[in-house]
């Protein structure tokens, strides 16, 4: 029999230390492009892969399944989906828009205009900041908070710390 040989804990370990961050914007990408074309299709069941190109995707094919399938979730698009192959996406309703001032450029040259919704939930918009806060907050180490916590009390006056004993 062989000897067991001692591996570091760190050598074995081969999990991605990588952080994973959101791509900004690409919801908002994706709705501009699809408020252009009103549809991308493709009969042999490659529509995402035309939107992806279409609105410069930088990540994988199965990420962006997943957001599709989300955005399809929370009613922005409808998507004809036939097994694992997805032959038309579109904008599940007409979005009253108009155009942003500075469009979002892609990654051949062009920009696409940004499209934003005529009348804005004031409550939506509220509830999700709060709940992009709560998940900021439940991220902080004991440290972080300690520091906004001191930020966010009430400072006192220099009269009100000096005291007259």
């Amino acid at each position: 029999m062989g000897e067991a040989a001692s591996v570091p804990r760190a050598a074995r370990d081969t999990r991605r230390t990588t952080v994973r961050r959101r791509a900004v914007g690409t919801r908002d990408r994706i709705i501009a492009h699809l408020a252009l074309v009103a549809e991308v299709s493709d009969g042999a069941g490659m529509a995402s892969t035309r939107l992806a190109e279409a609105v410069g995707y930088p990540g994988s094919s199965v990420a962006f399944a997943q957001l599709l399938s989300g955005m399809e979730r929370d009613g922005l698009i409808s998507r004809e989906v036939r097994g694992k192959r997805t032959y038309r996406i579109t904008l599940s309703t007409p979005i009253p828009a108009r155009a942003a001032a500075d469009p979002i450029p892609m990654q051949d040259g062009s920009s696409l205009p940004v499209a934003f919704p005529a009348v804005i939930d004031y409550d939506e918009l509220a509830d999700r900041v709060i709940l992009r806060l709560l998940r900021r907050l439940a991220e902080l180490n004991p440290a972080e908070l300690a520091t906004l916590e001191r930020l966010l009390a009430p400072r006192k006056t220099p009269a009100e710390e000096l005291k007259i004993v």
